[in-house]
């Protein structure tokens, strides 16, 4: 019998609609997505846990050019933590690096202690924890 290959695709919502600016977390098992969940940041924060950067480089080029958003990148974890904010303290984030992508301004994963001058795509986290539309690393590389 073949393995059960469960994970989940984490990404800001940017497509206009009622899940606008929302974290859209997709659960994918071999290949096929099951459901996907959406969380208003201002209420829920995500501790993502072995995760790995994904982007489609052609596709996040081709939104560089064009100036147009697209999906071309996303989070890939083994498993999502979702934590109501009025429930429990949010962890404070001020010492925590961020990660951005933005492929209108810059193609590959950045990592806010370089300035742009490395790819970051593939790299792999223990943990990251969203804050508000912010991804931070709470645990370097596994």
């Amino acid at each position: 019998m073949k393995q059960k290959h469960r994970y989940a695709e984490v990404r800001f919502h940017l497509a206009r609609g009622k899940n606008y600016l929302k974290w859209q977390v997709k659960i994918v098992q071999n290949g096929e997505k099951l459901c996907e969940h959406y969380y208003d940041p201002s209420e829920y924060e995500l501790e993502l846990v072995g995760c790995r950067l994904v982007n489609r480089p052609n596709q996040a080029k081709r939104v560089f050019d064009a100036g147009v958003k697209g999906v071309s990148g996303w989070i890939k974890c083994n498993n999502v933590y979702v934590k109501n904010i009025n429930r429990h303290d949010p962890v404070i984030v001020d010492d925590l690096e961020k990660l951005y992508y933005n492929p209108i301004k810059n193609i590959h994963w950045r990592r806010q202690s370089d300035a742009g001058e490395f790819n970051w795509d593939n790299t792999e986290y223990a943990t990251l924890l969203t804050n508000g539309k912010q991804v931070y690393i709470l645990e370097e590389r596994i």
